[in-house]
Parts: structure tokens; C-alpha cells; sequence
């Protein structure tokens, strides 16, 4: 039963998670997010740093409440949760909780996205991890 309430759990986090990016990527297109930071001789890069931004305050909520909620099974939440997340991801023009959405998001951003979309994809898979990481440094101190 403690398993079912984890995978629960990731699930709704993931669902938070998941709309905190949109919302994240939404300002970073609208270019809301770092307006000091709007360059125009490098786009791209205010693009990244506005998307950076976003993303790592999107990602340090679901990082926190894993860590607070679930600190034995941390790693297996928060996998849980990046996984599901990417599922929604990829299923945004589709049915939301599709199997192949993992398979559309993967393809759609690291094979065949432009840079961007290739940051994009380390960003939302790797700054939860990164968040983790840090507050169980924290907790040590």
C-alpha cells in the first residue's frame, strides 16, 4: 500500500510540475521572465537563462515536497515524477496520460528539436535531480 500511495503522490506532483513549466516556458517565450537580461545580440542565450530561471523555480517545489514528504524513497519519487511529467509532455496535443507521449517528447526535443528544445529536455530532467541534490546537502549542515 506504501508503494501505490508514493506512485500517487509523484503522480500529482508531476501534474503540478508539469504546469509550473508551461507556465515557465510561457514567460521565457513571452520574454517576461529575466527583462534586464533581454539581449539582442544574443537571443538564444537570454532564451536559455530566461528558461533556466523558470524551470529551476518550477523544479524546486516538486524537489521540496519529495524531500519533505518523502525522504526514504526520495530518488524513486522524484524518478517517478520526471518520467510522468515528460508523459505529459509529449502528450500535450494528445490524450494526456498516452504510454507512447515519453517516446514524443524524447524524439520531439532531444532527436529532432532544435537546440533549445534539446536544452529544454535537460532542464526539466535534470534540475528536480539537481534541486534534490542540494536540499539533501542542506539537510546535512
Amino acid at each position: 500500500m506504501n508503494i501505490i500511495k508514493l506512485v500517487i503522490l509523484s503522480l500529482c506532483i508531476s501534474i503540478g510540475y508539469y504546469a509550473l513549466t508551461i507556465v515557465a516556458i510561457g514567460q521565457s517565450a513571452a520574454g517576461n521572465l529575466l527583462w534586464w537580461f533581454n539581449s539582442s545580440e544574443y537571443p538564444m542565450l537570454a532564451h536559455l537563462a530566461q528558461n533556466f530561471v523558470g524551470i529551476g523555480i518550477a523544479a524546486l517545489i516538486p524537489a521540496f515536497i519529495i524531500r519533505s514528504y518523502e525522504p526514504a524513497r526520495q530518488w524513486i519519487a522524484i524518478t517517478i515524477m520526471i518520467l510522468a511529467a515528460m508523459l505529459l509532455h509529449g502528450n500535450m496535443h494528445y490524450m494526456p496520460w498516452d504510454p507512447t507521449g515519453i517516446v514524443r517528447f524524447v524524439n520531439n526535443t532531444l532527436f529532432y528539436g532544435d537546440i533549445g528544445a534539446k536544452v529544454l529536455f535537460f532542464y526539466i530532467l535534470l534540475l528536480p535531480i539537481l534541486w534534490l541534490m542540494l536540499l539533501k546537502r542542506m539537510a546535512r549542515v
